[in-house]
């Protein structure tokens, strides 16, 4: 009997919490949300319905969509996508009232980094601290090592790239040698790192992303540093976007998807190692013109104070996005220019303008 009356108690307790609150609060509307357009048919109830779309694999698409029909679009109980460009100086503008979501708190390790930290005067501090490695002198000083990086990324062109196709003519398999995605990529990892950690990758000289992680106990072994980084990415993309319900996904998601969290861990251990090893460099009072000198000490030789947590999260996300968007950005110059021939042409008369032959 007792039993029964548990059961009872405890099944229409998660009833009213996971089903009949959000929709009576759905139509309470007490933020006055209600007015937009929802994603989809969840979007105003719950954080799954936003979920749902990530796991479709492609969520950008049903907010473009969605987009073309409102610029203000609702993707969850509390959560608005804009589309209209006058917003982003009402969101990032100074003097702002918006806050930065607890997404980044979700997602953040034990120490914040710049782009994830939500407590104001915690960035303003890391600002002060960061502001000096991005000075335009600095970045004038380290333009040697792009363009170090950019002539390695040509060789490697050159290497694999074959004559130019007659019109008409049809690729042989023996033409498809160059792939141009994973070469940008290595371009931009061979960069930042070199800027970053005067580090050496030479992913563009090997034509692949093997590299050495290590693990805190000090174990090293080979991994893939592309793989690694886009399958932290793809496990969190899957999990993240209702909130209370991280925790229980992510420990869901290592069991059936045990490839990526190995391959997440991976992504730890290639940070740490490039870590450890510039810290020793460091140590050893080895004079280096990099970001990581920036991040331990001011423009005047004085040491910065920041914690090595806080100095490893800085450096995993500056090999993280540093590398990746710049990578997508030249994959859609290259797409868009290859799919509009004419501006290929013009892009080749003014280089042809200003560049001599023996330059090429």
């Amino acid at each position: 009997m007792y039993g029964t009356i548990l059961f009872a108690v405890t099944a229409f307790s998660l009833l009213s919490y996971f089903i009949i609150w959000p929709v009576v609060d759905y139509f309470r509307d007490p933020k006055g949300l209600r007015k937009y357009p929802n994603l989809n048919l969840l979007s105003g109830v719950t954080d799954l319905g936003f979920l749902y779309e990530a796991h479709k694999g492609f969520r950008s698409n049903a907010l473009l969509a969605a987009h073309q029909k409102s610029p203000v679009v609702r993707i969850g109980p509390n959560s608005l996508s804009y589309s209209d460009l006058s917003a982003i100086k009402d969101i990032y503008g100074h003097n702002t009232k918006c806050v930065k979501d607890v997404f980044y708190d979700t997602l953040a390790g034990t120490h914040h980094h710049l782009a994830d930290v939500r407590d104001k005067l915690d960035h303003q501090r890391k600002r002060r601290i960061l502001s000096s490695a991005y000075a335009l002198k600095n970045l004038e000083g380290w333009e040697h090592k792009v363009a170090d990086k950019t002539e390695r990324f040509i060789k490697a062109a050159e290497a694999r790239c074959t004559a130019p196709l007659k019109k008409g003519e049809q690729p042989t398999p023996e033409s498809l040698t160059f792939d141009y995605r994973a070469y940008s990529n290595f371009f931009t990892l061979d960069a930042i790192a070199d800027i970053g950690l005067s580090e050496r990758l030479g992913f563009l000289d090997q034509g692949h992303d093997l590299v050495t992680a290590e693990t805190m106990d000090g174990k090293l072994y080979q991994a893939n540093y592309r793989k690694c980084l886009h399958a932290t990415a793809k496990a969190q993309a899957g999990t993240v976007w209702a909130y209370d319900w991280y925790p229980l996904f992510f420990k869901i998601a290592k069991f059936f998807w045990r490839d990526l969290t190995k391959l997440n861990e991976g992504w730890n251990d290639i940070v740490w190692h490039r870590s450890t090893q510039r810290l020793a460099r460091y140590r050893a009072g080895e004079p280096l013109d990099d970001f990581f000198s920036a991040l331990m000490d001011d423009k005047n030789g004085n040491p910065n104070g920041m914690e090595w947590g806080e100095v490893v999260a800085e450096i995993s996300i500056m090999m993280n996005a540093g590398s990746d968007t710049t990578a997508i950005a030249m994959n859609n110059a290259m797409y868009l220019l290859l799919k509009n021939p004419e501006c290929l042409a013009k892009l080749r008369a003014e280089l042809d303008a200003v560049v001599e032959p023996s330059e090429v």
